[in-house]
C-alpha cells in the first residue's frame, strides 16, 4: 500500500469535509443529477462488524459515507456473536510473556482449512489483526484482560469482547454516527450501478423495505419499498455477511445442508452475493460449510449419540466438522429431518470439561435432565425397548474396551449410560457461518470473473467474501478477518483516490 503524504491527506480531508465530490468533476457531477437521488463518497451495505470498522475509519477521516442495512436493526450475525477475536502480538499477549508468531498462528489456521484458505488472505489476517484490534479499541470497544486458549489454537490468543456482539456493535455504532457518519435502516441494495466504462458508480436501493419471514425466497418475491439511486464517488463496499439462512441456495450448492439448523440473523441470505455476481464478480468456495455445535464437542465422548430409531449410528470422537457431516449424512440416509439425541448419565455429565457451563445448558433450555430412561425416551419420542438395547450393547463394549464405531473408550473414563439421572439433547449441526463468498484481493477489492482483475470502485469485506477461510474457519478467526479486512479497505480507498 502506498504512502499518504501529511499535506495531501489534510488536503483530501479538508475537500470531502466540504462535501465535494473526489472522483468525478463538476460537470459530470451536473450530468448524474439526473439519474442520482442522493450523493455520497463511499456507501458501504451491511451492518457488521466489518461495516462499522470500515465506515468508522473512513468517517473519522472525513470521508462522507453511507451505510445501508437491508433489516430493522443494526449488526446482522455480528450482534449475535460473542466477538472472541484471535490476535496476534497483542498487549494481552505481552502482558502474559506468550510468544506467538506470524508462522504459528498460520500454521493454525492452515491446518483448520485444509489447504483452502488462500495464504495472501491467512496472513492479511495474522498481521493487521493487532492493528484492527487498537482501532477497534479507540471506537470504545470494550476487551477483558484475561486471554482465552481456545481449541486449534497453538496459543493463547483470543480476546474477549465484554458484553459480547450487541454491545460492540451499538458501541461503534454510536462513534460513527458521532463521526459524521450516515446511515438507513430498511434499505436493500438491488443492483450495482456502473458507467459506461464498466466503473462501479453507485448502487439502485429500496427505502422503506421490509424484510419478510414467511416468505419462501425474500429476495425474489419480497416488492417492499421505494426505489432510489444513489451515487458513490469513491467507492461501494459490500459488507453484507454470508448466506446462511437462505436454505435454497446452500442446499443449491450442497444438498446436505439443507437438513442443518440455523441459528443466524434472518437477513443472511444470497441476495447481496448474488447482486455481486451480476455485476461481474467471482463467488468462490460456495459449497463449503462452518458448523458449530449445541455442546463443546470434546464433552460427546462422555455419551452417546442415538437417531430417531434409538440406535447409535457414529464414533462420538470427533471435531464439529466430521461429527456434523456424519449426523447430516445419516439424517439423509433416513431421509429425515428429526436430528439425533446426545444422551449422558450423571458420571457422564460431571465428567465434561466445564460442568457449569453444561448446567447451564439446562437452564436456557438446551438440554433436559430426567430422572429415569423412561421420562427420556416419552420426550424424545425414542422407542424405550430400542434404546436399553443399543445402552446395552455400548455398556458390554465398555467391559470388552471394544467398541463398533470404534471409539477410544479409554478417553471417556469408562462413562457409560446406567447412573440416573439422565441427561440429553438434540444434536443439531448448526449452519452459522458460510466460508464462501466473493472472491477479492489483498486490498478488499472485488475480482471479475471475467479477467480476476479488480472491478473498479468495488470491495467486499468480512463474511461476504470467500477463501479466506478454507475447509473450517479457525475459532476466534471470523473477527480478526472482518476486522482487518474493514480497515484495510478503508484504508486502500483512501490511498487510491490521493493518488
Amino acid at each position: 500500500m502506498k504512502k499518504i503524504s501529511r499535506r495531501k491527506f489534510i488536503s483530501f480531508a479538508a475537500i470531502s469535509a466540504l462535501g465535494f465530490p473526489l472522483s468525478i468533476n463538476a460537470s459530470q457531477d451536473k450530468k448524474n443529477n439526473e439519474k442520482f437521488d442522493e450523493y455520497y463518497d463511499v456507501i458501504v451495505v451491511g451492518s457488521g462488524i466489518s461495516a462499522h470498522i470500515c465506515a468508522t475509519y473512513l468517517a473519522k477521516n472525513k470521508i462522507n459515507v453511507l451505510m445501508i442495512e437491508k433489516m430493522d436493526r443494526i449488526g446482522g450475525n455480528s450482534a449475535l456473536s460473542q466477538q472472541d477475536f484471535a490476535v496476534m502480538g497483542s498487549d494481552l499477549q505481552k502482558k502474559e510473556n506468550i510468544q506467538d508468531s506470524v508462522e504459528l498462528f498460520l500454521k493454525d489456521l492452515n491446518k483448520a482449512g485444509g489447504g483452502y484458505n488462500h495464504k495472501e488472505q491467512s496472513l492479511r489476517l495474522i498481521k493487521y489483526s493487532n492493528e484492527a484490534y487498537e482501532f477497534a479499541k479507540s471506537c470504545g470497544i470494550k476487551y477483558s484482560d484475561k486471554l482465552k486458549f481456545l481449541g486449534g489454537h497453538s496459543v493463547p490468543r483470543t480476546i474477549q469482547t465484554i458484553g459480547g456482539g450487541g454491545k460492540a456493535i451499538q458501541t461503534i455504532h454510536n462513534t460513527f454516527l458521532k463521526e459524521g457518519g450516515k446511515f438507513k435502516k430498511e434499505t436493500k441494495c438491488d443492483e450495482i450501478i456502473k458507467n459506461d466504462k464498466g466503473e462501479v458508480v453507485g448502487i439502485e436501493v429500496r427505502e422503506n423495505y421490509r424484510f419478510d419471514r414467511n416468505l419462501k425466497n425474500d429476495d425474489r418475491e419480497n416488492k417492499t419499498g421505494i426505489k432510489k439511486r444513489y451515487c458513490a464517488r469513491i467507492a461501494v463496499v459490500f459488507a453484507t455477511g454470508g448466506f446462511s439462512r437462505d436454505v435454497e441456495y446452500r442446499s443449491i450448492e450442497n444438498p446436505r445442508l439443507k437438513r442443518a439448523y440455523t441459528p443466524s440473523n434472518l437477513g443472511q441470505t444470497a441476495g447481496a452475493l448474488k447482486t455481486m455476481a451480476k455485476a461481474g464478480a467471482n463467488p468462490v468456495q460456495v459449497s463449503l460449510s462452518r458448523f458449530s455445535f449445541g455442546i463443546p464437542t470434546e464433552d460427546l465422548i462422555y455419551g452417546i449419540i442415538v437417531d430417531k430409531n434409538a440406535q447409535r449410528f457414529m464414533n462420538e470422537d470427533g471435531d464439529r466438522q466430521v461429527l456434523s457431516n456424519k449426523i447430516l449424512a445419516h439424517m439423509d440416509n433416513l431421509e429425515t429431518d428429526i436430528y439425533p439425541i446426545v444422551i449422558f448419565d450423571s458420571n457422564g455429565f460431571s465428567n465434561s470439561h466445564d460442568p457449569r457451563r453444561m448446567q447451564s445448558f439446562i437452564s436456557s433450555g438446551k438440554m433436559f435432565r430426567f430422572e429415569n430412561l423412561e421420562e427420556l425416551s416419552n420426550f424424545f419420542d425414542l422407542d424405550l425397548n430400542e434404546l436399553k438395547k443399543t445402552i446395552n450393547e455400548y455398556e458390554q463394549g465398555l467391559s470388552n474396551q471394544k467398541d463398533k464405531f470404534e471409539k477410544d473408550l479409554s478417553k471417556s473414563k469408562n462413562s457409560g449410560i446406567n447412573k440416573a439421572p439422565f441427561y440429553a439433547m438434540k444434536a443439531m449441526p448448526s449452519l452459522s457461518y458460510t466460508p464462501g463468498g466473493i472472491f477479492i484481493d489483498t486490498n478488499m477489492k472485488v475480482l471479475s470473473i471475467e479477467n480476476n482483475q479488480p472491478i473498479k470502485n468495488l470491495y467486499a469485506i468480512g463474511e461476504a467474501t470467500g477463501g479466506v477461510h478454507g475447509a473450517s474457519r479457525l475459532t476466534s478467526c471470523s473477527i480478526p478477518d472482518c476486522m482487518t479486512s474493514g480497515l484495510l479497505c478503508a484504508k486502500n480507498i483512501i490511498s487510491e483516490k490521493l493518488i
